[in-house]
């Protein structure tokens, strides 16, 4: 029995001297075990691939002639104007650069901001204009000038609906326009959406 205790005595210093001299050596386990558990848990789709399924989700696209697109881009209760502004973009140029084309425009917008609620009064909330939009400030500050919400900000489920123009890079008009490939490039990474 005394043999026993010694040995189980032995073991135990052992183990407490052995762990005292491999400290140091805990970090690089934890990291081992973070970046093994980070592995197992890793979304497998690539940064751009989860951006454009967000973007997807969230637009529709109808083709209305042979260089023109319909799309609205949604966004719920807690996403900004801003957001859905820039899901129309991304879809947008998107688009353009799979049809070929290098350049597009925004010829006609029109919000669609809805009550959180429901419809009130059976209609949405939106104003409509016939534009020439070919760069991101004249977007936005056409946001501004079309904002005719009835209902503070926190109450509308943000929408917006608009016609491109798809052009090529020779069109002369394209100068005017928003680079689909820059445009592409910023948003789909660097962004969530």
């Amino acid at each position: 029995m005394l043999r026993s205790h010694s040995l189980l005595a032995l073991c135990v210093a052992g183990f407490t001297l052995g762990a005292c001299s491999t400290v140091t050596m805990i970090p690089e386990a934890a990291v081992s075990a973070g970046q093994f558990i980070g592995e197992v848990f890793r979304d497998p789709r690539s940064q751009e691939e989860q951006t454009w399924e967000e973007i997807a989700a969230h637009t529709e696209l109808v083709r209305i002639g042979a260089d023109r697109l319909s799309i609205e881009a949604r966004g719920g209760p807690a996403t900004g104007a801003g957001t859905v502004d820039l899901r129309l973009l991304v879809r947008a140029s998107a688009q353009t650069l799979h049809e070929g084309y290098t350049h597009f425009a925004i010829v006609h917008v029109r919000d669609r901001n809805l009550p959180i609620a429901g419809r009130l009064f059976g209609s949405s909330v939106y104003g409509s204009e016939t534009v020439w939009i070919g760069n991101y400030e004249s977007y936005v500050a056409s946001r501004y000038e079309r904002d005719y919400a009835a209902a503070p900000r926190a109450w509308v489920s943000p929408g917006v609906e608009a016609v491109i123009l798809m052009l090529s890079e020779e069109d002369r008009r394209s100068r005017r326009a928003f680079d689909a490939r820059a445009v592409y490039d910023s948003l789909i990474v660097e962004r969530d959406f």
